[in-house]
């Protein structure tokens, strides 16, 4: 009998203990807003940026042409997923259908194929990580 006098003393001294944790938590959690509020300059808010005035083509002469200025279709990743090999390589001529390269696609290979006849360029290496909708090549 003394033994089971033992444990119930235990139980109620650690429920105890429990309560008055979930009470001091309680209590940070309903004061915690006025010290955060201190140190709100760690974590700034997501405050627009400000805008940039955009630069016209002649102050700006580039030795490369940009996506806007070739013709062409633009292939787009259809889901997100890493690169996982080249088919076809820069300016090789393809016809429709022809295969330009895999993504690995959640453990599974999808092959992304050209639009249309023309010239490949690419805009990925394999190894790359690409996003929904991102340009992976451009044919034309």
């Amino acid at each position: 009998m003394a033994m089971m006098g033992q444990g119930l003393v235990l139980m109620i001294f650690g429920m105890t203990i429990v309560y008055l944790f979930l009470w001091l938590m309680i209590i940070v959690i309903k004061y915690a807003g006025k010290f955060v509020v201190r140190f709100d300059y760690l974590i700034p808010d997501d405050a627009p940026k400000p805008k940039r005035k955009a630069t016209t083509a002649s102050a700006q002469p580039s030795a490369t042409p940009s996506v806007a200025t070739i013709s062409g279709m633009e292939v787009k990743a259809p889901v997100p997923g890493t690169v996982l090999r080249l088919s076809a390589s820069e300016g090789q001529q393809v016809h429709k259908g022809d295969e330009l390269l895999v993504m690995d696609v959640m453990k599974m290979e999808t092959p992304i194929t050209a639009p249309c006849d023309g010239t490949v360029s690419l805009r990925v290496a394999a190894t790359d990580k690409v996003a929904t909708g991102a340009v992976v090549a451009i044919v034309g």
